[in-house]
């Protein structure tokens, strides 16, 4: 008799990866309630038993599902080459990568409201991101000599703060209009009124 062959097993980064898609899919089409470790063992073809052993809840797997799918995106950020354009350009061009998914900032918000510190370290980490990013924009900026003071960290923050207001609590898109409008009157006059300070 013939015998029936078994599907190759998975390795353990095929696995992941389709544990994280599946987390990221339920995510956006049924909402974070639906985001259990049941419903993602399922359409992740794995066991509840596997996800068990890798997290303790549901929103620590969505925050890794996130960083896998965001880390083509750091990359892209670490290769941005700032030289030879304005402040104000550099600013629009990198706050366009802003990533305002509704379902993950809704799921950050529930997290939030129940005080959950895992929330606090991704934030902690977000903002690290975030003024690396500031950081090597302003040097440039100092070095084409458009500003000529230290900016402080709560400024550098300031346009990333504005945005996730927009997103998670205003719920409204952030277009590239509300990017452009932001830089031109809140973040530059924010970074130039320190020059006199």
């Amino acid at each position: 008799m013939p015998t029936s062959k078994r599907a190759p097993r998975k390795t353990a980064k095929e696995l992941n990866a389709n544990i994280f898609a599946a987390a990221i899919a339920i995510l956006n089409t049924d909402g974070y309630e639906q985001v259990t470790f049941n419903n993602v063992a399922q359409r992740a073809g794995t066991s509840r038993a596997v996800l068990y052993r890798h997290w303790q809840s549901v929103f620590e797997l969505l925050l890794d599902a996130q960083d896998y799918f965001d880390d083509e995106e750091i990359a892209t950020f670490d290769d941005l080459d700032f030289a030879g354009h304005s402040l104000r350009d550099n600013l629009i061009s990198s706050l366009s990568h802003f990533d305002g998914s509704q379902p993950f900032l809704r799921a950050l918000l529930i997290e939030l409201g129940q005080n959950n510190p895992v929330v606090h370290r991704y934030f902690d980490q977000l903002h690290k991101q975030q003024l690396y990013i500031m950081e090597r924009m302003l040097s440039e900026a100092q070095l084409a000599g458009e500003i000529k003071h230290t900016v402080t960290d709560n400024i550098k923050l300031l346009p990333f703060d504005q945005m996730l207001y927009q997103a998670m609590v205003d719920q409204q898109p952030v277009t590239p209009m509300f990017i452009e409008t932001m830089v031109d009157t809140i973040v530059l006059p924010a970074i130039m009124a320190q020059q006199g300070e």
